[in-house]
Parts: structure tokens; sequence; C-alpha cells
């Protein structure tokens, strides 16, 4: 009568057995696990099919619903642009480009003077002008100069124009104010936003009323254009010796951000 011995070996809640004759027990073990996991695989595999039909894309010939909408956002203006400058006249061309220089050289170093830095300041326009009587003799030149300058603190821009215009007197031209918003990214982000969001509340409204639910979206198409900066017209303005008393009233408002979006949806039976 043979003897079999048994050693068992474990490993956390699982063991084997090997009797002494061989290691058939751990082949039947294995075997029959192999079965187990074989066949759990493709039970899974069989569930995961049943749970994820294939989804209705954009080439497969389905039906689908194009839709366009808008969206719109607003931003407070932070950035200030004035085109400024100064305008002399004079019998002679000289003494009025003298003048002309030097009431520029003085608006410039006043706009420093109140820490508007050099970058923000440029020059747009020169001319020498000469003036016609009615019966077309000349009878005197005009020179301006004109620069763009930019203002970031829109706290005390009145009161960097009031004092750029006492600085020259009468010789100050002030042509015309631009609003604009630095940062455009985020309004616009924005604005596009909105306009997906309501491009989809048209799509499901449409969808619901013909009897069919909206599947995936095939495309976005942006026909977004640039926001149109804010402008307030000055018109000519002269500084008189009351004008540092009262800065210039100034108000920025809000810029307006405007999105138009395209969307395409397949649309699916309900």
């Amino acid at each position: 009568m043979s003897t079999i011995v048994t050693a068992r070996h474990e490993q956390g809640s699982h063991y084997s057995e090997t009797t002494a004759s061989g290691r058939t027990g751990i082949r039947r073990v294995g075997a029959i696990l192999g079965l187990a996991l074989l066949g759990g695989g493709l039970a899974a595999c069989g569930s995961n099919s049943a749970a994820s039909p294939a989804q209705p894309n954009c080439t497969s010939g389905m039906p689908r619903i194009t839709v366009a909408a808008s969206g719109q956002a607003s931003a407070t203006p932070d950035i200030l642009t004035v085109d400024i400058g100064v305008s002399v006249s004079d019998a002679t061309a000289s003494a009025a480009l003298s003048d002309a220089n030097k009431q520029a050289t003085t608006l410039t170093g006043t706009l420093k003077f109140l820490g508007v830095v050099p970058r923000d300041i440029q020059s747009t326009n020169f001319s020498i002008t000469p003036t016609m009587a009615p019966n077309g003799a000349i009878t005197g030149y005009q020179v301006s100069n004109t620069l763009l300058l930019t203002l970031h603190n829109l706290s005390n821009a009145g009161q960097v124009i009031d004092a750029a215009a006492v600085s020259v007197g009468n010789s100050i031209r002030i042509n015309g104010l631009t609003f604009a918003v630095s940062n455009t990214g985020n309004v616009d982000g924005r604005a596009r936003a909105n306009a997906v969001t309501t491009a989809a509340a048209h799509a499901h409204a449409m969808a619901a009323a013909g009897g069919q639910s909206l599947g995936r979206i095939c495309s976005i198409t942006d026909s977004t254009t640039n926001p149109s900066p804010v402008y307030a017209t000055a018109g000519q303005f002269s500084a008189s010796s009351d004008a540092a008393n009262v800065p210039v009233p100034l108000e920025p408002g809000t810029q307006q951000a405007s999105a138009q979006v395209t969307v395409v949806y397949v649309i699916v039976p309900k």
C-alpha cells in the first residue's frame, strides 16, 4: 500500500495540494482556473456588447439637423486711446513750424510727467498747410502734429487729458476717443459659449417637435467677427483757464462681443 504525502502551499486565501505521485493536482487546478477565466472573459465581452450599442455617426447616412445661432457677451473697456495733438497758425511756415514744435514738445513732456510711458505715445500725423483767402492768396500757414495716446488707467484719464490741454493752451486738438477691452479672448470666448448653448437648445426643440432625438455633434463652425471698439467722438477741443477745475467726464460703458456658430447634429428616432 503506497503512502500519499500531501504538501499545502498557502498564499493569502488560495492554496494547492501536491501528491507524492506527481503534479496532476496542480495541472487539474490550472485547467479548471483557465476555463473559468476564459468563460468569464467571454461573458464580459457579451455583456459589454449588449450594453454599448453602436452609436450613429456622421458618415453612416443618418439624417442630420443644422442649426445656426448667435451669442452675446459684454465687458467693461479698460483701455482708452486718444487722438490728441497741437495745431498752430502763423504768417510764415517757419514761424508756424517753430511754434508747433515747441507746443508738441510741451505736450509730450506733460504726458510723460503724468506717468504715460513712451511706448503709449505715438506720432500719427504731421502736416503743414497754407491758409487761403477767398481770392486764393496765401494768408499764412497751419502746422499740425498729432499723437495717438494710450491710457490704461481710466480712473484718472480725464485728469490726464485736462492737464495735457492746459499745458499747450488753445493749440490743443482732441479729435476723438476710443474705448477698448484689452483681453478680448475672454469676452469672445463667453460669446461663443453662449452661441453654442443657444444652438443646442434650438436643436433639441426642433428635434422634439419632429419626434426625434439628437445624436452626436458632427461639426461646429465658427463665423464670428471681431468685436468693434466703442468710439466716443470729442470733436475739436480748446482749453480755457478753467479746464483744470472740471476734469473731462469720461464714461467707458460696455463693449459687446457677438458670436455666430453653425452646429450639425445627427438625429435618431426616439
